[in-house]
């Protein structure tokens, strides 16, 4: 039995806790939510879009569902999460990908939005300045929840009404 609980927890707590402790806890983003997004994203044509941390991946499936001639990658740090999201997406888009990575590790360049539900401290410490350094010219990160920095705020348009979370937007100039 002692053998059962260790590999439970080594399997399944210890990635979550990792992945809670680096960037946010997993909480799915609401239905309603998704679709806000789905409306004020700006997506062309070949356009790549990479959610950050997309836990079951419902938010890449939903916008490779919308954008079909759109790029859609998820990453996910934990590994739980990401069996979940490779198993609820077995019929997904033919534009989308979910991947076991560390968001700290990719190469912010390759894409032209990026989507996080992060922890403000993990934002504005990681992300952001990241975002800021790699990200092609142009290029859009979209905040779910929590607020970007106010020395970023110059170039913010925060989309919310009354009861809606806010869904930040940080375009790089």
């Amino acid at each position: 039995m002692q053998y059962i609980i260790a590999i439970f927890i080594l399997t399944i707590c210890l990635p979550l806790a990792i992945a809670g402790i680096s960037m946010a806890p997993w909480v799915p983003t609401r239905k309603q939510d998704i679709e806000r997004l789905l409306n004020i994203l700006e997506l062309k044509k070949g356009d790549n879009f990479l959610e950050i941390w997309c836990g079951d991946a419902r938010v890449s499936k939903a916008v490779a569902s919308k954008f079909n001639d759109s790029i859609v990658m998820g990453i996910e740090l934990a590994f739980p999460m990401y069996i979940a999201a490779k198993i609820r997406n077995i019929n997904w888009p033919e534009n989308l990908r979910i991947k076991l990575a560390n968001a700290f590790k990719q190469d912010f360049w390759k894409y032209d939005v990026i989507y996080v539900y992060g922890m403000p401290d993990k934002m504005w410490a990681k992300i952001i300045p990241k975002f800021l350094t790699e990200a092609k010219q142009g290029a859009k990160l979209y905040s779910y929840v929590f607020s970007i920095p106010e020395e970023y705020n110059q170039g913010v348009i925060s989309h919310w009404g009354e009861n809606e979370a806010k869904i930040h937007v940080l375009e790089k100039k």
